[in-house]
């Protein structure tokens, strides 16, 4: 059996959507319901990660949205803050999710090359358009520790929200 290969290119017709399985329905139901019209409404970019095992078998197997949005310096947490705008021009990397099939793997680490994948994404696309952070919502406290660890601070408390300067993905990237 051939090893399978894998790529993160923007979402297109004709991927099966149908067959992405997180684990989380919401997700889920985003992919296959609403990822294409955001992408057609210019609300966001959607990537996914590819699986192929051969040129015709290809399969979905994580994918992200980004979309530029604009932050409030002080709903920022305090080191953030230092040398921005009072609103700030920022990506919100609106989901990330990955397939069930790649998780636990510890030595490929499939849900931290796929937040690479979406930092280096909005890491270029600041180079091209500008913003100064990167904000992510975790939509449950769980995530916050995993998103910690890969350098976003969050705000504290009940608030899910979590930040990261674009020159701190940058150098991030490049470290590692």
């Amino acid at each position: 059996m051939t090893q399978p290969s894998y790529s993160v290119v923007k979402l297109a017709p004709g991927f099966d959507l149908g067959a992405f399985d997180c684990g989380e329905e919401g997700y889920n139901l985003w992919l296959t319901q609403h990822a294409s019209k955001s992408m057609e409404s210019g609300a966001s970019m959607v990537y996914v990660l590819i699986e192929s095992r051969t040129s015709t078998e290809q399969k979905v197997v994580g994918y992200f949205a980004i979309c530029p949005t604009l932050v409030v310096r002080d709903d920022m947490p305090k080191p953030i803050q230092r040398n921005l705008l009072r609103s700030t021009p920022a990506w919100l990397l609106v989901k990330l999710a990955l397939d069930r099939s790649l998780r636990g793997d510890a030595e490929r680490q499939w849900g931290w090359q796929l937040l690479r994948a979406a930092l280096e994404t909005i890491v270029e696309a600041a180079s091209l358009g500008g913003g100064q952070v990167i904000v992510v919502d975790a939509d449950n406290s769980g995530l916050i520790g995993w998103y910690s660890r890969h350098g976003f601070i969050s705000t504290g408390g009940d608030n899910l929200r979590l930040y990261m300067k674009v020159a701190t993905a940058y150098k991030y990237l490049v470290d590692s």
